[in-house]
């Protein structure tokens, strides 16, 4: 399978208060790093980040939302920093600007 697949979200609709949906949308490793970020602002970036880098994932494989959990799908940094998915044939980009966060994901197969 290939795809692609893209996502913006708008960081003022995520709740990082609301812990139920903050843990429906972070895998156990992920809901980790967010409790280490020390700024609100860095949290708000990192949710809104997974969450649209899991959507375009979801858009990529070519599946609606509810067809996979968004806690199978894992997006976690390398040591320079750079997101990656658990998927090793998908590739992922994550950007924020002001109040969005977007992500582009690439499926090669």
């Amino acid at each position: 399978m290939k795809g692609i697949g893209v996502d913006i979200v708008d960081l003022e609709r995520l709740d990082i208060h609301n812990l139920h949906f903050v843990k429906r949308v972070l895998s156990s490793r992920e809901y980790e790093i967010f409790t280490r970020i020390q700024s609100s602002r860095r949290q708000l970036e990192f949710l809104g980040g997974r969450f649209a880098g899991k959507e375009a994932y979801m858009k990529a494989c070519h599946v609606g939302i509810g067809a996979m959990s968004f806690q199978d799908i894992e997006i976690l940094n390398d040591e320079s920093g750079a997101p990656y998915l658990h998927d090793p044939h998908a590739h992922i980009s994550i950007s924020h600007e002001k109040k969005y966060a977007v992500a582009f994901v690439l499926i090669e197969k």
